[in-house]
């Protein structure tokens, strides 16, 4: 057996929940999730998913989990003010689902918050908590290789909660800060495609330049996505509708290594043979050059008389 402990700080808000919507919760099962996803989209089996994080099934094809995972909130928690913007505002695309999550379609009409919307319903940014990793199952040399690029992967570019692809549950590990000259190799060798698009100051300048690139992206591409006539085409950037998809092009926010206060923001595309269903299949479209993931241009001046 195998124990690791991990020191980690979100960067960003951390919409998470268990059974009651309106208060946060870190479950462990939020993070074996990741992992598992992390695992699935570098290249592992689903019989090799099996053998590390167990499955359900007959008495004969059950397994139980190699891998224990045990989290805490470390210290009080700073307090998470839901920010304000406006449905046209290009945060929109970041917080609004957040915003409205846990509400009906029916009951969504009216414009008010959904549950998680208050302060004791996400982590804030600055809370700091601590991750152990349990390995209590010997694992052949493979596999341990592959969990360990899954774990490495997660530390360093993963994220928990609601929009967790569109830079929220964002978090700094002290163990495995991001460090692209050594997960590069790791990700293009599993087919991933990684890029990064500058810094910003903050949370809410972050969150304007996530949403910003979502929508000038969509737009560029021709992907719609109309919230309000249920309009969509099924992309990379995730579905809503039947077929229900997530994103597989993920904004992340970093710590910038030169400056702590700061953050920036890294894109990346996991491989759509492996998170994407047909219909959402695309050529990619993060680490072009030129990049592909564009900023909306900028509106057309009014005439003047």
């Amino acid at each position: 057996m195998t124990s690791s402990t991990y020191k980690l700080e979100f960067l960003t808000p951390c919409l998470c929940a268990g059974a009651d919507p309106k208060t946060a919760e870190l479950r462990p099962s939020a993070v074996r999730g990741q992992l598992r996803w992390w695992f699935r989209a570098l290249g592992g089996s689903f019989e090799e998913e099996s053998k590390v994080f167990g499955r359900i099934g007959k008495k004969d094809e059950a397994r139980g989990s190699a891998v224990v995972v045990r989290t805490r909130i470390l210290g009080k928690p700073p307090v998470w003010e839901p920010p304000e913007f406006g449905p046209n505002d290009p945060e929109s695309y970041v917080w609004y689902f957040a915003k409205v999550s846990g509400k009906t379609e029916e009951d969504k009409k009216d414009r008010s918050p959904g549950p998680r919307w208050q302060s004791a319903g996400a982590f804030a940014a600055g809370t700091k908590w601590e991750l152990r990793v349990v390995v209590r199952q010997p694992l052949d040399a493979t596999l341990r290789a592959k969990f360990d690029d899954a774990l490495k992967c997660f530390l360093s570019l993963g994220s928990i909660g609601l929009r967790a692809t569109r830079g929220l549950g964002a978090f700094h590990c002290a163990e495995a800060p991001f460090a692209e000259a050594s997960l590069r190799p790791v990700l293009e060798k599993a087919g991933f495609a990684l890029e990064t698009k500058g810094a910003a100051k903050d949370v809410a300048e972050v969150a304007k330049t996530i949403g910003s690139l979502v929508k000038g992206t969509r737009k560029a591409k021709g992907w719609k996505n109309d919230s309000q006539t249920g309009s969509e085409t099924p992309s990379p950037m995730g579905t809503s509708n039947a077929p229900r998809q997530t994103s597989a092009i993920w904004f992340r926010p970093v710590r910038d290594p030169n400056a702590a206060d700061r953050l920036r923001l890294v894109v990346f595309e996991a491989p759509h043979k492996r998170v994407l269903g047909a219909v959402s299949d695309k050529p990619v479209s993060v680490g072009k050059t030129p990049s592909e993931i564009v900023l909306p241009p900028p509106p057309k001046p009014r005439n003047q008389f």
